[in-house]
C-alpha cells in the first residue's frame, strides 16, 4: 500500500500547489503603463502620488509612468497600445481607443490686465499686445476660440512670449498690456498671476470677462463655461471684485477601451478611495472627481468606471467563485477516482496475498509425499521464495495483521514437514 499512499499524497500536494499558484496569480497586483507629461506639469506630480500611494498602501496595482511632451502625445501612446492609461487635456487630444476614469482637475481661463489700463472687455485688446502664460499650442488654441467669440482676428493681438519672473517688468514697461493664463484655480500659477499683475497695476487689477461663454460652450462641447467668483484670489478689495465669465477645460484620465471592465472597476475604486492620501503629496489630487454620469459630455466614461459608480463591482469570491467550485467538484471527483484506484489495487494485493498463502499451502501439503533430497530441497527453495515475495509485501504494508500470522503459522508448519521429510528421507537410505 506505500506505492498507492505515495502516489495519493502526490497528487493531493499538486491539487493544492495548483490551487495556491492560481490563487496567487489572481491576487498578483495589476501593472498599468500611464502615459503623462510634460516633467513640470501638475498631472505627472499627481500620477507620481499615486504610483507612490498605491505601492505603500499595497493596492492591487501598480502604476508605471511613461513620460511624454504632453497630451498630444499620451492620447498617441494610449491609442498605439504603448500606454493602458493616459492624462489628457481633452480640448487639446482626444484619444480615440479611450474613456474617462477620473477628472484630475479643471483649468480656469484668466485674463487680467493692471488696473487703469484702459481693459475692460476682450475686445479693448484689439491692437494690444497680450502674454500668454505657458505659450504652448493648446493654450494658444484656446485663445484664438476666445478672441474669435469678441470678434478679433488674428492679426488684431500679438502674442508675446515673456517668461514668469518677466512678467511685472514687461507690464510696467508698457511692453505688453494684458496676461492669459490657463491653470486650476488652486494652484499657484494664476495666484502667482493675478499676484504679478496687480503689482504692475499699482495694487489694481481689471479682470476682463470671456464673452459669450455659454455660445463657446454650445460650439465647442469640449470648453465649458464657468466663473471665477467674487473673491476668489483673496484681497482688500476683493480680487475679482465680482463674479467673472471664463471658461474652463478638463484633464481626465483615459483608460484603454482595451482594459476589461473588471480592472478598470477596480482601478476606478481603488484611485479615487486614495485620493485623500495624495493629495498629501500632490495638493491638487484633491480636486480629483469621478466623471459626472448625469452631465451631457463629449468625453466617453469607461464601461468599468460605470460599473463602479453604480455599485455593482464584483467581489473576488464572486469573479472567480465559479472557478472555486469547480475546482472543489473536481477535487471530490478526484478523490472519489483516487479512492476507487486505491480499493481496486487493495483487492488486487490482497488477492495476491492470499495466492502466495494458497502456493505456500499446497507445498506444505506435497512434503510428505517428495521422493528425494533433490524434490525436498526445491520444495525449499519454493518456500523460501514465497517467504521472500511475503517480506518484501510487508514492507510495503500490502499485508495486514490476519494475513501475516496465517503466513507465520504456515511458514513454521513447513519448517516442520521439511524437517521431518529429511529425517525420512535419511532413515530409508541409512
Amino acid at each position: 500500500m506505500r506505492l498507492p499512499l505515495l502516489a495519493f499524497l502526490a497528487i493531493l500536494s499538486a491539487i493544492i500547489g495548483l490551487g495556491a499558484l492560481g490563487y496567487y496569480v489572481a491576487t498578483l497586483p495589476t501593472a498599468l503603463r500611464v502615459a503623462v507629461g510634460p516633467f513640470s506639469n501638475e498631472n505627472v506630480r499627481i500620477i507620481s502620488a499615486a504610483v507612490q500611494t498605491l505601492q505603500r498602501e499595497r493596492e492591487s496595482f501598480r502604476l508605471r509612468l511613461i513620460m511624454t511632451e504632453g497630451s498630444q502625445q499620451s492620447s498617441a501612446a494610449l491609442d498605439s497600445g504603448a500606454a493602458d492609461l493616459a492624462v489628457v487635456r481633452t480640448d487639446n487630444a482626444f484619444p480615440r481607443s479611450g474613456a474617462s476614469v477620473a477628472v484630475m482637475f479643471y483649468d480656469h481661463a484668466a485674463l487680467v490686465a493692471p488696473g487703469r489700463s484702459g481693459i475692460i472687455r476682450m475686445a479693448d485688446l484689439k491692437g494690444k499686445s497680450i502674454v500668454l502664460v505657458r505659450e504652448n499650442p493648446a493654450n494658444i488654441r484656446l485663445f484664438r476660440v476666445l478672441a474669435a467669440q469678441a470678434g478679433l482676428n488674428e492679426e488684431d493681438i500679438t502674442i508675446e512670449s515673456v517668461r514668469l519672473q518677466d512678467l511685472r517688468g514687461a507690464l510696467e514697461q508698457g511692453r505688453v498690456h494684458a496676461v492669459f493664463a490657463v491653470g486650476p484655480t488652486t494652484g499657484r500659477l494664476l495666484v502667482d498671476v493675478v499676484n504679478l499683475v496687480t503689482e504692475a497695476g499699482k495694487g489694481e487689477i481689471t479682470f476682463i470677462p470671456i464673452p459669450e461663454t455659454a455660445a463657446i460652450e454650445q460650439r465647442n462641447p469640449l470648453i465649458e463655461a464657468d466663473t471665477l467668483v467674487r473673491g476668489l484670489f483673496g484681497g482688500v478689495p476683493p480680487r475679482p471684485d465680482r463674479d467673472i465669465s471664463t471658461v474652463t477645460v478638463s484633464h481626465h484620465l483615459m483608460a484603454s477601451k482595451s482594459l476589461s471592465d473588471a480592472t478598470v472597476s477596480d482601478f476606478t475604486r481603488v484611485l479615487l478611495n486614495a485620493k485623500a492620501q495624495m493629495a498629501a503629496e500632490a495638493p491638487l489630487a484633491s480636486r480629483m472627481e469621478a466623471p459626472d454620469q448625469e452631465k451631457a459630455s463629449p468625453i466617453p466614461i469607461h464601461p468599468g468606471t460605470i460599473t463602479y459608480l453604480d455599485g455593482q463591482t464584483s467581489t473576488f469570491l464572486e469573479r472567480y467563485g465559479d472557478w472555486f467550485y469547480i475546482g472543489i467538484m473536481g477535487l471530490g471527483l478526484g478523490g472519489s477516482a483516487i479512492a476507487g484506484y486505491f480499493s481496486l489495487a487493495a483487492a488486487r494485493t490482497r488477492d495476491g496475498v492470499l495466492q502466495l498463502l494458497a502456493e505456500l499451502e499446497g507445498l506444505i501439503s506435497a512434503i510428505p509425499g517428495l521422493a528425494d533430497e533433490k524434490a525436498v530441497a526445491e520444495a525449499e527453495a519454493g518456500i523460501d521464495s514465497i517467504f521472500t515475495r511475503i517480506l518484501r509485501a510487508a514492507m510495503d504494508n500490502n499485508v495486514d495483521s490476519a494475513a501475516m500470522t496465517a503466513f507465520t503459522m504456515a511458514f513454521a508448519k513447513a519448517r516442520d514437514a521439511l524437517r521431518e521429510r529429511k529425517e525420512t528421507l535419511a532413515a530409508q537410505h541409512g
